[in-house]
């Protein structure tokens, strides 16, 4: 007995007789009669009462019907689930990021990719870089948003995604608030505070990379502290920071952000999507895809 055994069985029950059921199934009549005879020999009951007017159903035939129903639903079920996974509508995605992407672009196409595909279930982690590429390596992963281009995750395949503006952090009384935006030279000096946490190590290589000179080295002081409080400490006059520009929109911690400018004008940090080659969940191809910069 196979599923297309109580297919038949569940039609001839629905129509009333063999014919009409292997009308509706597109086969021949004695097709169903003999299919039905073959699973009521195996099972040594009778399930049709047979006669001139149809088929109908013995008692045992009831039962049967009822279990062989929900058989066949849930193995319809199963076969459009196993479909909409392959099309990638149905499924899990597991998404690493840092916590400074909290906010901005990344939970604006989060948003947007919840209410394409509700069938797909997000799981969200939030750590440091080395951590994410090393979950993408092993398949914890599906994809990791990190700063950067398309060459940081050198082993990984890449998709560059959006920019922000760099921005820095400043205590609303502080001399510079007043600018618009701010050129880098008009940093040189400063206090710099910044995270141990991603992207802290990126925006100390963008410190050194602008401020930095053979006698003339930027003060950077690193500390094992929250965005936020980084923010706060900016708040009480003990430094100033760089920020993503998503940064502007936490409110109520006393600081002002500018952007900084250099002579092309706004410095501009990019964000890519890092995966493993050999990654073939379909979930993942529809979020890089709802992620992907149009036009």
């Amino acid at each position: 007995m196979d599923l297309r055994h109580l297919r038949y069985i569940v039609a001839s029950a629905r129509n009333g007789s063999f014919s009409a059921a292997a009308q509706e199934l597109n086969v021949r009549q004695p097709i169903v009669s003999r299919r039905i005879k073959e699973v009521e020999d195996e099972l040594e009951v009778s399930l049709f009462d047979r006669s001139k007017a149809g088929a109908r159903l013995t008692p045992t035939g009831e039962a049967f019907v009822i279990s062989a129903r929900r058989i066949l639903c849930d193995v319809d079920r199963l076969a459009e689930q196993a479909k909409a996974r392959g099309a990638g509508i149905l499924g899990r995605v597991v998404v690493g990021f840092y916590k400074s992407l909290s906010s901005g672009q990344f939970r604006a196409g989060l948003r947007d990719f919840r209410q394409r595909y509700p069938g797909i279930e997000v799981e969200l982690i939030e750590s440091p870089f080395v951590e994410l590429k090393a979950g993408v390596l092993a398949g914890a992963i599906d994809t990791a948003i990190v700063l950067g281009d398309a060459g940081t995750c050198d082993v990984l395949s890449a998709l560059e995604l959006w920019s922000e503006r760099l921005v820095v952090a400043l205590p609303q009384d502080h001399p510079l608030a007043d600018r618009a935006f701010i050129y880098w030279p008009e940093l040189k000096g400063k206090r710099f505070l910044l995270s141990h946490h991603d992207p802290g190590p990126d925006m100390r290589n963008i410190l050194l990379r602008h401020l930095a000179a053979p006698s003339d080295q930027p003060e950077i002081v690193t500390r094992h502290l929250s965005r936020e409080s980084i923010l706060s400490e900016v708040a009480e006059g003990q430094g100033i920071t760089l920020q993503c520009e998503s940064a502007e929109g936490l409110a109520g911690l006393g600081v002002i952000f500018r952007p900084v400018h250099d002579g092309s004008g706004a410095t501009r940090l990019g964000y890519v999507a890092c995966w493993r080659p050999d990654n073939i969940n379909p979930a993942l191809e529809s979020f890089l895809d709802v992620l992907k910069p149009r036009g």
